[in-house]
């Protein structure tokens, strides 16, 4: 009996993990946060809680940094897989961006051009993507928000934003495009609710409708 569950035990790992291995796969994309004071709370509150809440979703997470290197803020660290340069598209089922408390005033957070040139691609394919807060740069960066609704703390004047649609502080869905207004940080400074989460879920429903 004691052997039967053993082996038993052995195959619910084995099986668990080969499934875990082919499930579809999600891009979270960390960019440059290194110099946030508040790196350590949004590692924990919006990167972690992104990829728990995909992976509870029946996804494999898969963090990209620009440089490939693993991201560490006082006890806790977010382990990067790859280089974003050497994502490819195709092999994803959607993308996520969470904002990491970058500064984004006086002037726009720092865009990396291979972010741009990934989120063109992404949606140029037809694969959902979902930004929160001050990622929400890279998408009006690559002029993927002209002609959509967005989601941010505020109605956002800058020229990137031009032809884009301000709708509120809470998740926005717009095609395949998902946005979120109110990151961890956000959440502390506003006393609204954050949208982690619920921006996680609503990516996992966008890619589910493409399959």
């Amino acid at each position: 009996m004691k052997r039967f569950l053993i082996a038993t035990l052995i195959s619910t790992f084995i099986l668990s993990h080969v499934y875990a291995q082919n499930a579809p796969k999600v891009l979270l994309f960390m960019r440059n946060a290194q110099t946030s004071g508040d790196l350590e709370y949004m590692l924990k509150k919006e990167a972690g809680v992104m990829k728990d809440t995909l992976e509870k979703s029946g996804y494999r997470v898969i963090v990209a940094t620009l440089d490939g290197v693993s991201f560490t803020a006082g006890s806790t660290t977010v382990k990067a897989d790859i280089k974003l340069a050497d994502a490819k598209v195709a092999e994803y089922a959607g993308f996520i961006l969470p904002c990491l408390a970058v500064p984004s005033y006086p002037a726009p957070p720092e865009v990396s051009p291979d972010a741009i040139a990934l989120v063109k691609k992404a949606v140029s394919a037809g694969k959902p993507v979902a930004a929160q807060t001050g990622s929400l740069w890279t998408l009006a960066e690559a002029g993927l928000l002209k002609g959509r609704k967005y989601a941010y703390a505020m109605e956002e004047q800058s020229s990137y934003f031009a032809g884009a649609t301000f709708a509120g502080t809470g998740v926005v869905r717009d095609g395949f495009i998902v946005t979120s207004g109110i990151c961890p940080y956000m959440a502390l400074k506003t006393k609204d609710k954050d949208g982690t989460e619920q921006l996680a879920l609503a990516l996992a429903e966008a890619m589910k409708e493409k399959k």
